[in-house]
């Protein structure tokens, strides 16, 4: 008697898509961090605590996923295609991106912390989808596509953050081309550490509040 076929192999931009889709779900902490609308945390103090505590837990998760074969098999069987290829070594994204929050709300003013961890959830979040949708013109392993569908996201987030009066809209948009370029770009570090972390200087160093 012959084997069954085998199921289809999903298509890997589903899988995309879904990563991105629960990485949009991270957009609550820098609304939080700019609109204070939780009990807690609310101060920077507050923040780098809370941050601090769950990147630490991130970590001491990926560590034991990383050195121990079943709890790495248990991670595939659960988040199979979400989990990229060099996130078998690495650390997970999520946990560059705890890492990035953490060091923004420590080194940013604060409208600025949350303007660049904007920009990494919302850009990088809509290059990777389109991109992966609809790409086609390529460049240093990126799609064209993609990278207009995350620099506009990126300037929404700045026309919001401009007619709330959080960041001018200069400043913003100067962030927003830093974000979209760093994405862009062959960078050897972690597109949740070096968009955060450029757009936010970038944005520091132009800013100068009232």
């Amino acid at each position: 008697m012959s084997a069954p076929p085998a199921a289809p192999e999903r298509p890997a931009w589903r899988d995309e898509v879904r990563r991105k889709a629960i990485h949009l779900y991270a957009l609550l902490v820098p609304l939080a961090v700019l609109q204070p609308f939780l009990p807690w945390p609310r101060t920077r103090s507050e923040w780098s605590l809370f941050l601090g505590a769950l990147t630490l837990t991130a970590l001491a998760i990926d560590m034991v996923r990383l050195n121990n074969p079943g709890v790495r098999a248990l991670f595939k069987r659960f988040l199979g295609g979400m989990i990229r290829e060099h996130e078998d070594w690495s650390l997970l994204g999520s946990t560059y991106l705890l890492i990035a929050a953490l060091l923004a709300v420590d080194v940013f003013p604060r409208p600025l912390a949350g303007a660049a961890l904007g920009f990494t959830v919302l850009g990088d979040a809509f290059a990777a989808m389109v991109g992966r949708v609809w790409g086609r013109r390529r460049l240093f392993g990126k799609t064209l596509e993609g990278a207009a569908a995350g620099l506009a996201a990126d300037l929404a987030w700045v026309a919001w953050l401009a007619a709330t009066g959080l960041v001018p809209a200069p400043v913003g948009v100067a962030g927003a081309l830093v974000a979209s370029l760093v994405e862009l770009l062959p960078i050897p570090l972690d597109d949740n550490l070096g968009i955060t972390l450029a757009s936010g200087l970038v944005m520091t160093w132009m800013w100068r509040p009232a």
